[in-house]
């Protein structure tokens, strides 16, 4: 277990066991009797795309855990000269009072990608910029299944988790304020001056939140679905997708790095003076049948090519991100002699898997 400056919490592997009996579907519950919600789709400006539960204006709710698992995306930049980046994270919180983990891609002007672990607290840390956590270093490249938790232990404390497929970091934060926000998200620099980095699509699952004591899945919460929007160019950079039917998961697609969109080409002005001759009007009916027929039949073909390659496409996104690789995961527990159970995602300190 890797940690910053030796700061683990005591209750440490209790709080994973607490959070980890949320994988456990019979065991999680809701705050409206198993309710679902459609989500609140938000077209505002916004440096962010993904899922939020927002309880701010009911302030009788207070987010106290977060949990979510997702794969680190492939960065393709947009050109060998150009600089972009994006960020995965699960926040709790919002505006400059926030709990954040999650990892970045950083793409330079020379083709280099900077995969990095990163968490932020405000507004406790003096500084704005997200902390790296260099413990990660290495552990985080594409291709990762990381899974990140935020739990509140105290009144005046909260704990961060990630863990990856070969390691773990864990560390204990102050933070006296209440939090109302809980969000699953893939962001850009909100004042876009990096371009947003070509990340294909992030998928997000195991995607729950504690609201004053109660364990839910995302889509038991009155959620939002929020795009990554330039609205002064009616312009959409990245969109989620709707919630699985698990309840727990979605998918974020890359839409375009920067602005301007593509704008619908104007129709030419209709000549007055001067006209071309039309061309002469087809009257063999029969070649008239057999286009149709042509333009039917490729309807057909491009039709099933197309269900094909979707259903190809989410079975390997479904494979890559629901559940991240547990087999190098067991080097976690070697230190006890002893190797994580099947299905479990977390170790105590003894070694012991604890779902």
């Amino acid at each position: 277990m890797h940690n910053r400056g030796g700061l683990v919490h005591p209750k440490f592997h209790v709080a994973l066991l607490i959070v980890s009996l949320l994988l456990l579907s019979g065991a999680i519950t809701s705050l409206s009797s198993q309710r679902v919600f459609a989500p609140t789709i938000k077209t505002v400006r916004s440096s962010e795309a993904g899922y939020k539960v927002d309880y701010t204006n009911r302030t009788g709710l207070n987010v106290e855990g977060i949990i979510g698992f997702w794969t680190v995306p492939i960065i393709r930049p947009p050109n060998a000269s150009d600089v972009s980046l994006v960020f995965e994270s699960l926040t709790v919180g919002a505006g400059d009072n926030y709990i954040s983990i999650g990892t970045s891609q950083f793409a330079e002007s020379n083709g280099t990608v900077k995969y990095r672990a990163f968490y932020a607290n405000l507004p406790e840390n003096s500084s704005t910029s997200p902390v790296r956590i260099t413990d990660l270093n290495g552990f985080v490249g594409p291709g990762t299944s990381v899974g990140a938790l935020i739990s509140k232990i105290t009144s005046g404390s909260w704990e961060i988790d990630m863990i990856t497929d070969q390691t773990s970091f864990s560390l204990t934060l102050p933070h006296s304020s209440n939090l109302h926000v809980a969000q699953w998200l893939v962001q850009s620099l909100t004042d876009g001056s990096v371009p947003l980095a070509n990340f294909n699509f992030v998928s997000f699952d195991h995607a729950n939140a504690t609201i004053n004591g109660v364990n839910s899945r995302l889509n038991q919460f009155d959620n939002e679905r929020v795009r990554l929007f330039d609205l002064s160019n009616s312009c959409n950079l990245a969109d989620p997708e709707s919630i699985t039917a698990s309840g727990d998961g979605f998918t974020v697609d890359f839409v375009r790095s920067v602005p301007p969109c593509p704008v619908p080409q104007a129709r030419p002005q209709v000549q007055t003076q001067n006209q071309t001759k039309p061309p002469p009007i087809i009257n063999d009916s029969l070649t008239i049948l057999l286009a149709a027929g042509g333009f039917l039949v490729a309807g057909v073909v491009i039709t099933i090519l197309s269900a094909a390659l979707i259903s190809t496409r989410r079975k390997n996104m479904l494979s890559e991100s629901t559940t991240p690789a547990l087999t190098s995961m067991n080097a976690l527990c070697k230190k006890c002699s002893s190797t994580l159970k099947p299905n479990a995602r977390f170790c105590d300190n003894c070694g012991q898997a604890v779902l």
